[in-house]
């Protein structure tokens, strides 16, 4: 084996694994969303067949906009968090 056909190799198995987190990460993501949306439209007292296809979607969206803003201030805070007692320790 060539040193260019290990580093392609290398190259396409991180891209592929990158791919594989972002479909996990949207789809964990997506799966919140549903969970949430259709917690809110039993709170109305309504069945989810009642809401257009659209609006559904539209709403799964807008949560799903929502829930990932959560999570990247949670992770921000969390590294920031880490950084300060890195310098605190000296770590």
């Amino acid at each position: 084996m060539s040193p260019e056909t290990i580093l392609d190799d290398a190259i396409k198995s991180i891209k592929d694994g990158t791919e594989t987190i972002s479909n996990k990460y949207e789809e964990h993501i997506r799966e919140k969303a549903i969970e949430k949306v259709n917690a809110k439209i039993k709170e109305k007292n309504l069945e989810v067949e009642q809401i257009e296809q659209d609006d559904y979607e539209a709403m799964i969206s807008d949560l799903s906009k929502d829930i990932k803003e959560d999570y990247a201030k949670k992770t921000s805070q969390g590294l920031l968090a880490f950084i300060g007692l890195d310098m605190l320790f000296g770590l």
